[in-house]
Order: C-alpha cells, then structure tokens, then sequence
C-alpha cells in the first residue's frame, strides 16, 4: 500500500482493558504505515460527568476526523456505561455527519458479534486486531460508506450538563400524525416539546399529549410520553430525559393507527 491514500484523517477512543498490556503507539503506528493521519485519545468512563460530549465536537468537525475508530478491549465494550454513552455519541455524530460517515470498531483482544452490540453501533464494521490484516480493513472502511441505515427515522440528541439529555427524533421524508418515545428502567422521561429540527425549542404547543403511558414490549415495560402534532421531515419531537435507559422505544400516538414499534436499545 503506497502513500496514495493520505489525507485522511482517523480519531482513535482508545479503550483498552485495566492492565496496560495494549498502548496504542503500535496501533496507531500500523495505521500510518497506511498512510492514514491518526489523533488519539482515551476514553473516560464517566456518565455522571458527562465526559464524552466534548468528543462529539471533534468529530463533527469535518477538517479533524474521516473516520472515527472505537479501539476496546471486550471488558470496556460490553459495559453499558460504555455501551450508553458511545451509542449517544453514535447519534450524535450520525445526525452531523450523516448515514456515510464511517464508524468502526476494532476488538483489541475478541471479535466482537454486531448483535450483541446496541442498535446504533450494528451497522459499523467490527474488526479483530488479533488478524494480521485489521489496518488494511480499517483503510478499507474509510473509503467505503455504510450499507445500511440503522433507523427508520431521524435521531438527534442534545446532551449539556446544564440543559439535560435531550433525544430529538423526528421522519425522514413523510410527515407523521404524531409520536410516541418511551424509556425502559433507568431513565425517566421529565419534559418534552416540538420543533425546528436541530435545535432545542424554548416554547411549543403540544397537541393532546400523553404522560405516562405504559407499554410493554417483550418483557421490558416502558414508560412513555406522547402528542398527536403532526410532524414533517424539517420538524422533531424532543424529550428530556434523566438517567440512563437500557433501551428506548419509538411509535405513533395512541389515536393513530400507527401500531408498529420501533425498540433502540442502548446498551
């Protein structure tokens, strides 16, 4: 592989397992051999901190990142406050960069099984770095786009350690005669609004909302809130939520017709 393929640009999470068998100087030094430009940083476990929105400015700059690598060890990739928060981050990145931005994941030490992964990491590549060919894979995603699209309907997300957690969802092209979004254990649904997509609405009325409904899908109960607005692809309906939901669900207002169900697990 020769130096044709320079110019773009990979940001490295680097999540690696307590012990500190793995640096990732010889990651990122392979990948250069590729002709690649490497930014490394590692991943802070921090939640309650709030300590990953500020990777999300990166990689929505579209002159700092090509390509986005989550490197992690499989004791780090299958926590579910891990698993939380890069799936925020997915959505995040997703909304700005959109459908063909590449996201990949390279298992420092397992091969990673894209269903046991959270809905909005399935789609991304998963590389093993125990396979001698991993960067030439990795160079290989970074020139071709996703196949597939991993939701059915826009998702935004809006995260400050002032303003709350804020989901934004909303259609892709035809209007909907109303929304539904619910939470499984671990969050709590505590405001909700409609508005311009993109942005935070600071007031909005709210056709025949609902609280507190409650749906079960599976074995999972989830709350969920509700208006029967209707909505086109350049609106969205935003929901604070507090916490942490394993999963989330999406649906039409109950006085629709809307039966179908859309479940987004998170963790």
């Amino acid at each position: 592989m020769g130096h044709h393929m320079t110019g773009k640009k990979v940001w490295v999470t680097w999540m690696p397992p307590r012990e500190a068998s793995h640096q990732p100087e010889e990651y990122v030094r392979l990948l250069g051999q590729y002709g690649l430009a490497v930014t490394c940083h590692v991943w802070m476990d921090d939640l309650g901190k709030m300590a990953w929105p500020g990777l999300g400015a990166a990689l929505q700059d579209t002159t700092e990142a090509d390509l986005w690598l989550i490197a992690g060890a499989e004791s780090e990739l299958m926590k579910s406050s891990n698993r939380y928060a890069l799936s925020l981050l997915t959505a995040i990145v997703r909304a700005s960069r959109g459908e063909a931005f590449p996201i990949v994941y390279l298992g420092l030490d397992f091969a990673a099984r894209p269903h046991t992964m959270p809905t909005l990491m399935r789609p991304c590549p998963f590389v093993t770095a125990t396979e001698q060919s991993w960067p030439a894979k990795i160079v290989a995603a970074a020139f071709t786009p996703p196949k597939v699209r991993a939701l059915d309907f826009h998702l935004g997300l809006h995260v400050d350690p002032l303003f709350g957690q804020w989901f934004e969802i909303g259609p892709h092209q035809e209007s909907w005669a109303g929304v539904m979004f619910g939470v499984a254990e671990g969050g709590t649904i505590t405001h909700h609004a409609v508005g311009t997509r993109a942005k935070l609405p600071t007031r909005s009325v709210l056709e025949y909302q609902l609280r507190g409904l409650q749906a079960q899908v599976g074995k999972i109960v989830y709350t969920a809130w509700s208006v029967h607005n209707r909505l086109s692809s350049e609106d969205s309906y935003f929901v604070r939520v507090e916490g942490f939901p394993s999963s989330i669900i999406v649906g039409g207002h109950p006085a629709t017709d809307q039966e179908e169900v859309f479940v987004l697990t998170l963790q």
